[in-house]
């Protein structure tokens, strides 16, 4: 395989573990929610940690996405046009 081909294929293998780690930070939200709807935190350093965990994950994985279309960009660009 040709560098573009392997690039290719990183690109398309990080986009779906980028759409997993933004549904799991919704999943990790969700089950925090009371009857109310507000999140809920047993102890300051509790959401301080999620806080830093889902910010850095949902940076991550927007990251990741870009990344990754980036790459499927520039092989259509490269080879079809």
């Amino acid at each position: 395989m040709e560098d573009a081909e392997i690039a290719l294929m990183f690109s398309l293998l990080v986009i779906p573990v980028a759409i997993w780690l933004q549904l799991w930070v919704k999943e990790r939200r969700e089950k925090r929610k009371n009857t109310v709807g507000e999140e809920e935190f047993p102890s300051t350093g509790a959401a301080l940690f999620s806080i830093l965990l889902e910010g850095t994950a949902i940076v991550g994985g927007l990251i990741m996405i870009i990344m990754g279309l980036s790459g499927v960009v520039k092989y259509v660009i490269k080879f079809y046009v």
